[in-house]
């Protein structure tokens, strides 16, 4: 074998090993969803502007409410807020540094440049709430139908990928 083979597969090698460890301590935004008491129900690493969709029925108005929320910079930003009725809590006008847009059969509120690190979240049941949960392209999980009735902190951060516990929804 001649040496430039040995050179080139040297170079390839050293090459995988760095992007490896590049890999493994690059900073990633880390989703995590814990129950009251810090069990950890969810966790995992998600590109820069990832979707997390909330889906439930308000209690008042019987209607659907669409949450859609871009995790960011270590941030939980609220995107769009599509709702089909007004009143009890639901929006009325547009944020500021935000939109409101008409879009039968939503009513679609966009922007407002809110960022939280942690939001509080009161899951319903089958009677009441009926939340269902997304990261796109996946499917939604019917979550009501595992925590029924149960509050939980969905909080958004900045971490190293091999920091980050993957855990799944069911």
């Amino acid at each position: 074998m001649s040496p430039l083979p040995v050179v080139m597969l040297l170079k390839l090698a050293l090459g995988a090993f760095c992007c490896a460890v590049l890999l493994y301590n690059m900073p990633v935004n880390c989703l995590m969803v814990s129950a009251q008491g810090g069990a950890l129900l969810f966790s995992s690493p998600l590109p820069h502007g990832a979707a997390f969709v909330t889906t439930y029925i308000h209690s008042v108005q019987l209607t659907p409410v669409v949450n859609e929320y871009r995790i960011l910079q270590g941030g939980i930003w609220g995107w769009e807020e599509r709702v089909r009725s007004q009143g009890a809590g639901l929006p009325f006008s547009a944020p500021e540094h935000g939109k409101f847009v008409m879009s039968p059969p939503w009513m679609v509120v966009q922007g407002g440049r809110r960022m939280e690190k942690r939001i509080a979240y009161r899951i319903g049941d089958d009677a009441f709430g009926r939340n269902t949960w997304q990261l796109p392209p996946l499917n939604p999980v019917e979550i009501y139908k595992h925590f029924p009735s149960k509050r939980v902190f969905i909080e958004a951060s900045i971490k190293k990928f091999k920091d980050v516990p993957v855990k799944g929804f069911y």
